[in-house]
């Protein structure tokens, strides 16, 4: 015979064993309601209008990737000036993946792809680099994107360096830096005995294809 205390025990149990089940089932629920609005994109540069062949391809869909975004212009092209890789920017949200089969098709350079991984890490989106085993959103995501910031820096200083040696070797060897003059030293004498000559302003702009402002800075200040 059971007593009323262990009776009360019981049922309690039984509570507590239902809710547990409820919950789990709940969370389950919840988790696949999250997986089905994530969505996953791959995304590839490619060189040759193979696309078909292209390693990348074949490596996005052994990953099971349904739609994968392509791109077919120079690696030179910045990330966000992509028409492809544009528009896949504009519809990645908070918990989508972008997978890319290798780093250096993101972006132009260290840089570049610094500059992308950043900003959609820091919007919520995860990019996974098949060829390097990183994912961001993960301590090795973490760890790699504080390597990458490091080598993106120095990148940096290396152009930076490269741009005043350049500089300071062509003022050295007397070359006039800046852009080149619009008009020569002849053209511009000419628009002066044709101002002189009454011509208008608008008139002598057409006659040398440049703007007004440009013959009314000849004329009067002489550049």
């Amino acid at each position: 015979m059971i007593s009323l205390s262990k009776s009360v025990v019981f049922g309690t149990e039984g509570f507590r064993s239902t809710n547990r089940v409820k919950w789990r089932l709940k969370n389950v629920s919840r988790l696949h309601k999250e997986a089905q609005t994530m969505a996953r994109y791959g995304y590839a540069r490619i060189s040759t209008d193979e696309q078909s062949h292209d390693p990348q391809l074949l490596e996005l869909r052994r990953e099971g990737l349904e739609e994968i975004i392509t791109d077919t212009v120079s690696g030179r092209i910045p990330a966000v000036e992509r028409p492809g890789l544009s528009s896949l920017l504009n519809r990645l949200g908070k918990g989508d993946s972008m997978v890319v089969a290798r780093l250096d098709r993101l972006g132009r350079d260290t840089v570049d792809v610094m500059g992308l991984v950043r900003n959609l890490t820091d919007n919520g989106v995860r990019v996974r680099i098949l060829n390097i085993g990183i994912e961001t959103g993960t301590p090795n995501g973490q760890l790699f994107l504080t390597i990458l910031a490091g080598f993106a820096q120095f990148e940096r200083e290396i152009i930076r360096e490269r741009t005043r040696a350049g500089l300071e070797a062509a003022r050295q060897a007397g070359k006039r830096l800046g852009r080149c003059p619009i008009l020569t030293s002849r053209q511009k004498k000419h628009v002066c005995e044709l101002k002189q000559a009454g011509r208008s302003l608008a008139e002598i702009a057409k006659i040398f294809r440049v703007s007004r402002s440009t013959v009314w800075r000849t004329v009067q200040c002489g550049v």
